[in-house]
């Protein structure tokens, strides 16, 4: 990205700073924001451990510490001490956690998911790092169903949307109007479809701070930039959900004002399960803006699309020359039944994430956007928006 830099006012009459004797000023380059600050990382003092049970049980809403600029918070899950077999949710592990929600002082909402899967899918789909799927990191350890169902897994709740220039990143400096953090631990049976037979696991939940410092206002001789650019620039994670009928439906997602970075859908038959959501999904589906068709795209096309930006799908090479494993549904690096992803976040590089911000998709409080197709069976869908209101000037 180029260097930003501040000019003094010349005559009209002189000639550009540099080429003589023009009495202009000096050309003065200010240092980015990510060079003058610093990456922070630290325990937010969230550290709670809940036997599971077949209700749920509400951890609590924790203040998030006060430091520069808040840049994620990342959660820690471990579940040690279960015995006896027992038989996965679909949506095992992540659903661990429900009602998750990161709120501002004021107690605005700036991100909410009913499910853990949910923050599972904005992880996995949202671009925030180059390695992405929960299921595939070192952290998602020790699940085993015949010896008591326990498990480990790592996810964040993001805020700042790059890590190449920190936009996104919000102001938490003032310890007595804090952000917060609420977390829920789900039920067992939210959990598992059977439950460990003899002793219900214990579930340890911890919370991290990531952030960015406080650049002085000078260091080196040269100014620094010190708030991330754009500053209050904040991007949301919503979620609806829309009961469907089988057939021909025209829903209308009503997450609009902002420009919309993400959208992830859920498709689940009446049932509940995502198991039917790849054969219920309409083919072609098509996305309306202001009743124009924006795109018409069926769904081979679609799930070549997730691919292409992501390799998620993709055959795994198992050895130079030998043919690769296709990962399954549900599994690491592979697809998850019934989730399609309709991203505007990509022409940096090809991939999802640190994009330039150019296919932002600005949208109106009036803006009409529907999505239009027929469905194979009733359901439900849940569409997790992720939008962002922009403070100043963020394209680059």
């Amino acid at each position: 990205m180029p260097t930003a830099a501040t000019t003094g006012a010349q005559p009209a009459n002189k000639a550009p700073a540099g080429s003589g004797n023009d009495g202009g000023k000096k050309v003065v380059p200010v240092v980015p924001f990510v060079r003058a600050s610093a990456k922070h990382r630290e325990p937010t003092g969230i550290d709670v451990s809940r036997q599971l049970t077949g209700a749920t049980q509400d951890l609590g809403v924790f203040d998030i510490p006060a430091y520069g600029y808040v840049e994620s918070l990342v959660i820690l899950v471990q579940a040690t001490g279960g015995v006896g077999a027992a038989t996965a949710s679909e949506d095992y592990p992540f659903n661990a956690l429900s009602n998750i929600a990161f709120t501002e002082p004021n107690g605005a909402f700036i991100y909410q998911a009913t499910s853990g899967y949910g923050t599972a899918l904005h992880n996995k789909w949202g671009g925030y790092r180059f390695q992405n799927d929960p299921r595939s990191s070192p952290a998602a350890g020790g699940i085993n169903m015949a010896s008591g169902g326990n498990f480990q897994f790592l996810y964040r709740v993001p805020v700042g949307l790059n890590l190449r220039d920190a936009l996104g990143a919000l102001p938490n400096q003032n310890a007595a109007a804090s952000f917060k953090l609420r977390l829920t631990l789900s039920a067992n049976t939210t959990i598992y479809s059977v439950v460990p037979a003899t002793t219900q696991p214990t579930v340890r939940v911890r919370v991290f701070l990531e952030a960015w410092d406080q650049p002085e206002m000078q260091s080196g001789g040269s100014t620094n930039q010190i708030t991330p650019p754009a500053v209050n620039t904040t991007q949301f994670w919503s979620e609806q959900i829309f009961n469907v009928n089988a057939g021909q439906q025209t829903i209308r997602l009503t997450r609009v004002g902002n420009y919309i970075r993400n959208l992830i859908f859920v498709y689940r038959r009446t049932a509940g399960t995502r198991a039917n959501g790849q054969s219920d999904w309409p083919d072609p589906l098509s996305l309306f803006l202001d009743t124009r068709p924006l795109d018409i795209v069926d769904k081979t096309n679609w799930l070549q699309q997730m691919y292409e930006r992501t390799g998620y799908g993709g055959a795994l090479a198992t050895l130079i020359g030998t043919a690769g494993t296709v990962p399954g549904f549900d599994s690491a690096q592979g697809l998850d039944n019934g989730v399609f992803v309709y991203d505007f976040m990509h022409e940096f590089d090809g991939h999802l994430g640190f994009e330039n911000r150019d296919l932002w998709l600005p949208t109106l409080g009036s803006t009409r956007l529907e999505i239009q197709g027929s469905f194979a069976n009733a359901g439900t869908l849940t569409v997790y928006t992720n939008d962002v209101a922009v403070a100043g000037s963020v394209f680059l």
